[in-house]
Formats: C-alpha cells, structure tokens, sequence
C-alpha cells in the first residue's frame, strides 16, 4: 500500500506548486483518499524544509507510518516537493543519506 501511496505522492507533487501550503495541501489530500491524515502545518519557511510528520491512520493495514517531506523554492519562483511515507526505518535511512551527502561535500 505504501508504494501506491508514494506513487500518487510522486504524481501530484511534479505540478505547480505556488507556496509551501498548497504543497501539504496536495499532500494532504493525497493521504485522506487512502484514509490517512496529517495536521495542518502553519508558519512553513517560504525558503524550504526538511520535515518529518507522524501519519494517523484509519487503517490497521500499514502502520508505524511516517511522512518526510523536502520542498525548496526554485530560481523559477515555485516549489519542487518531495514526500515519501515510510516507517522509522526508512526515515533513519533517509536521514542518513542527507548527512553522507553533506559529507562528501
């Protein structure tokens, strides 16, 4: 279930995406058709972030469910987001690739 989440993540992330909100919105409703849900986020760095959210889930199906969530803003004057909803492993995972990367620059 979690591939054909990351996969509607993937497809309505890669629109136009005008402000940090209207990106956790898109995320949002993605998650809500599969019967998960985020709280709303306020005060997100118009910059760009790096952010990890506990998933509430209506469903026993998947669990231990986290969401990370990377977006910037472009020279273009929009945002590129990224989500992925994993578990604490992935995160883990996911974490440690960003500081290696950190690393070898």
């Amino acid at each position: 279930m979690r591939d054909e989440i990351n996969h509607a993540l993937y497809a309505h992330l890669h629109d136009v995406i005008l402000s940090p909100e209207s990106g956790v919105q898109k995320i949002r409703r993605v998650l809500a058709h599969f019967g998960m849900s985020v709280p709303a986020l306020y005060d997100l760095d118009p910059d760009g972030d790096e952010i990890v959210i506990d998933v509430d889930n209506t469903s026993e199906e998947v669990t231990d469910n986290r969401l990370y969530v990377i977006y910037y803003l472009t020279d273009d004057k929009v945002y590129d987001f990224y989500a992925e909803l994993t578990d604490e492993q992935g995160i883990d995972d996911i974490m440690s690739d960003d500081e290696d990367e950190e690393d070898e620059e």
